[in-house]
């Protein structure tokens, strides 16, 4: 017994295999940004144009449509420095010819586009393209909004909403089952900026008060190797 004890306590102890997890994961740090650099420089190869545009009031459902719209064409926001280095900085590191003179215009909330597609329908397409949108908190009022006092719509406003108006600061009170607003209260003042409070009951009364858009700034053509300014409002 005491040989048989001690045979086991000598065995070496056997690791259990680790579970790996195998799924669908986005590289981070520099394997993430050379990914994008790769991604773009293929895109420089495949198609013959690029453009540099800008967005206001960003929102992933309404890229979405605009993607769908262009599925023959490539869009890319990443990181500004990192489209740059893409792109090339200087006459010497620029990846085509003259491809390097968009570098200046990537930057604050931009993009790139990459599109076989015609100039003239694309120019037409990014002018004319507007989607209304929520205001989120910091967003600039475009309109006055006051919410009248009175009876609430108790389709709008159930009574069970109650509480929740108040945390928003709302001054209530419920009489016969429903929401009665005791004085008017303001939830857009024009040109100021919009609170987290006056964006969920903008959003409650159904008040879309800004538009996610996007605009050209500037264009290059692996064609004739040139690269311009987009002017606002050009044709």
């Amino acid at each position: 017994f005491f040989f048989a004890c001690l045979a086991s306590w000598n065995m070496p102890k056997v690791k259990k295999d680790k579970k790996l997890h195998f799924g669908k994961v986005k590289p981070k740090g520099r394997e993430g940004k050379d990914l994008h650099i790769d991604n773009i420089r293929e895109a420089i190869d495949d198609y013959d144009h690029c453009y540099v545009y800008d967005f206001q009031h960003f929102r992933q459902n309404n890229m979405k449509e605009v993607r769908a719209t262009f599925k023959d064409s490539r869009f890319f926001q990443a990181n500004n420095k990192v489209m740059q280095v893409a792109l090339g900085r200087s006459q010497e590191e620029s990846y085509a010819e003259n491809i390097y003179k968009l570098s200046p215009f990537l930057k604050g909330h931009c993009g790139l586009f990459f599109t076989n597609r015609p100039k003239a329908e694309i120019k037409d397409f990014f002018k004319n393209y507007e989607a209304p949108e929520y205001a989120r908190m910091n967003d600039i009022a475009d309109r006055n909004i006051t919410l009248e006092k009175g009876p609430l719509s108790a389709m709008t406003f159930p009574v069970t909403m109650d509480p929740y108006l108040r945390k928003l600061g709302l001054n209530t009170k419920i009489d016969r089952g429903v929401i009665i607003l005791l004085e008017d209260k303001p939830i857009a003042v024009e040109g100021e900026h919009i609170s987290a409070e006056q964006g969920r009951l903008l959003k409650l009364l159904g008040h879309k008060l800004v538009s996610f858009k996007l605009t050209l700034t500037a264009h290059w053509s692996k064609h004739t190797a040139t690269a311009r300014r987009i002017k606002a409002n050009e044709e």
